[in-house]
């Protein structure tokens, strides 16, 4: 095109009225409908995605057209892709306006209109270099949020946004909702973990373009640094959500997302899993508890540790259980004092320091074999120490009373 000059994005005016801009999306927001529909009955519609041209430089940028034509764009461009844009409209930042988009570096903004820019898939010799520019995080990593964090948030009418690091525990399949005005929409949960708490949340998201992209998450594998996460609560409990402040990084160039992966792999890997990291997370914060002050602390949504002096009403050393964590096993046990019964869970690696054997020997065992075993605890006072994740209770330790564990007073 004749007059076209190519500008990066940090030298960008908006004096500039034929500019070329290359660059990669790093994020991008579903279309959507807005305002009245024209006189030959066609509604407008808009999107946005986010660009960056190098380490350092990024900037949003609105795609306005027919809704069809919106639609259509939407589907052709993915995140990842390298696109030219020719003869955007360079608009200048308002405040209002920015709280709904992607933090970004760039006092600009672009707007690219049906019939007046151009948009298309770069193939210069130059392409390799912007692929890299994917992984960098949109905002600085040191500054994110644990999640040990995210569960004290008290629940509040006002938005919360924070930056997360996190390794994926388990994509979860996508699922059909529907708004509070009828609209039918997908959404699928990603549960993350960190190295601040055992406990996993769940992040939601929306955006059919990312909900594809987290096929290819791996458990235990891909780290995320998700920035602007919107925290969100159900039955009191916190959940995130992605929302269009929300950029999300698979795999971030940074050497605290390798360190937090190989920290997450090695915890996943010791001998007990979930239980152990629980366990060693725990260290003094168990306090003493009744089954009525376990259960009422359930319904905050946060996880705690308690420790828990009560009688074993029932163990089923017949069947075990496979655990959210991966392949580990569990056993179903359930506990009682003078104000309720609680049902948990005994991790494999506590019944076997419990009870002496293995589970490879109970269960070749006979079963006088082991309702033998099962007496020597059943209707015995027991001290243990138990991990809420609600609605999850996991038991870390598991021992008959002794003279020195007198029952507590509550």
């Amino acid at each position: 095109m004749a007059g076209v000059q190519k500008v990066c994005l940090n030298n960008l005016n908006i004096n500039i009225k034929n500019a070329l801009i290359v660059g990669i999306i790093i994020a991008k927001n579903s279309p959507r409908a807005v305002g009245s529909k024209k006189k030959n009955g066609e509604s407008r519609g808009v999107m946005s995605f986010t660009l960056r041209d190098s380490y350092i430089d990024t900037i949003n940028a609105d795609v306005w057209g027919s809704e069809y034509f919106v639609i259509t764009f939407y589907e052709r461009f993915l995140v990842g892709d390298v696109v030219e844009i020719s003869s955007p409209k360079i608009c200048v930042k308002s405040g209002d306006s920015e709280i709904y988009r992607p933090h970004v570096s760039s006092p600009f903004y672009l707007s690219l209109n049906e019939g007046s820019s151009e948009v298309g898939i770069f193939s210069g010799d130059t392409i390799g270099m912007y692929f890299p520019l994917l992984h960098i995080p949109s905002k600085p990593i040191a500054g994110y949020c644990g999640l040990s964090e995210v569960l004290k948030f008290k629940e509040q009418n006002d938005s919360i946004y924070v930056d997360l690091l996190v390794v994926v525990k388990s994509v979860k399949p996508v699922r059909a909702i529907k708004t509070k005005t009828g609209a039918e929409m997908s959404v699928r949960a990603v549960e993350i973990i960190d190295n601040t708490t055992p406990a996993s949340l769940v992040l939601d998201i929306f955006d059919i373009d990312t909900i594809q992209r987290a096929e290819e998450w791996r458990p235990s594998e891909s780290v995320l640094f998700v920035a602007d996460a919107r925290v969100a609560w159900r039955a009191r409990a916190a959940r995130l959500q992605a929302c269009a402040r929300s950029v999300i990084t698979h795999a971030p160039h940074a050497p605290e997302a390798e360190a937090l992966r190989l920290q997450l792999q090695a915890r996943a890997a010791a001998r007990g899993g979930e239980a152990a990291a629980w366990a060693d997370w725990s260290g003094e914060r168990a306090c003493s508890a009744s089954v009525s002050q376990i259960q009422d602390r359930l319904k905050n949504g946060i996880p705690f540790c308690a420790s828990l002096h009560a009688i074993l009403t029932h163990i089923d050393l017949e069947e075990f259980v496979t655990s959210t964590d991966e392949n580990i096993e569990e056993i179903r046990v359930r506990f009682a004092d003078h104000t309720g019964e609680l049902n948990a869970l005994l991790p494999v690696n506590v019944v076997e320091d419990t009870f002496g054997y293995s589970v490879q020997q109970l269960r070749t065992m006979t079963t006088e074999e082991r309702g033998s075993i099962r007496w020597r605890f059943l209707l015995e006072q027991c001290s243990v120490k138990v991990a809420v994740t609600p609605p999850r209770l996991m038991i870390l330790t598991f021992l008959r009373a002794s003279p020195a564990d007198p029952i507590p007073l509550y």
